[in-house]
């Protein structure tokens, strides 16, 4: 958990050193901000060291599949790391649009301080409440669903911490047009972090756009207008 907790904090720390532009308009912009990169450092060391190993191990001790036991398998560990990432996706994905419900939004103020100057730091920078729920409660869902072995956790949880810096960089909002349309990208959670009404997604797979598509689906190709056909019928 802690080896986890170091490499997260690493990259953290090299992706914040490629944005340093976006850190000093921060600090720079706000008679604030100071103050709030503070608290966003602090923020990244209390939960990714004092909230994540412990939940990492209670995790690996009570749900991940001991392969030594049972002889380890390529292909099961493969689609559990699949399910695990799958998981998280769609628990998040809750746990984010419940925090915009004014009931909750308490809980998730403090990341949507970041809106005009988002930094890699601020992808950890969130309460010790929404770190609990809506970060390490979808692991650990997941991993009570999906049994993934010590190798499989690992690599959802890589995937997934890799990915949430990633979506927090500035510099690959432009390249991350490219991701296809099933996938959260920078740009999509720059414009959340703007408007806070859309891409309730990250930081894998974006459940808004999979939603979308299947209930267009479901309404039936009459129910969908040609432009162009309109345009002519006018």
């Amino acid at each position: 958990g802690f080896q986890v907790a170091l490499c997260t904090l690493t990259l953290t720390v090299f992706l914040e050193l490629c944005s340093k532009r976006t850190v000093a308009s921060l600090l720079k912009t706000t008679n604030e901000g100071p103050a709030l990169y503070r608290a966003c450092i602090g923020a990244n060391l209390v939960n990714n060291l004092a909230i994540g190993p412990p939940t990492y191990m209670l995790a690996t001790e009570f749900f991940v599949y001991k392969s030594d036991l049972g002889g380890y398998s390529l292909i099961r560990s493969l689609t559990a790391a699949l399910g695990l990432v799958l998981t998280h996706a769609l628990g998040y994905h809750y746990a984010h649009s419940q925090m915009h419900r004014p009931s909750l939004y308490w809980a998730h103020k403090f990341h949507h301080a970041f809106a005009k100057h988002v930094t890699p730091s601020s992808a950890n920078a969130v309460s010790v409440v929404e770190y609990a729920y809506a970060y390490m409660l979808p692991f650990v869902v997941g991993c009570a669903v999906c049994a993934p072995d010590e190798r499989a956790l690992l690599m959802a949880v890589a995937v997934i911490s890799v990915n949430n810096l990633l979506i927090h960089t500035p510099a690959l909002e432009e390249t991350s047009k490219m991701l296809p349309w099933w996938a959260v990208s920078t740009e999509d959670h720059m414009m959340h972090h703007r408007v806070q009404v859309k891409h309730f997604s990250a930081p894998t797979i974006s459940v808004d756009r999979i939603l979308e598509r299947t209930m267009s689906l479901t309404k039936g190709k009459s129910n969908v207008i040609n432009p162009a056909a309109a345009t002519a019928a006018g």
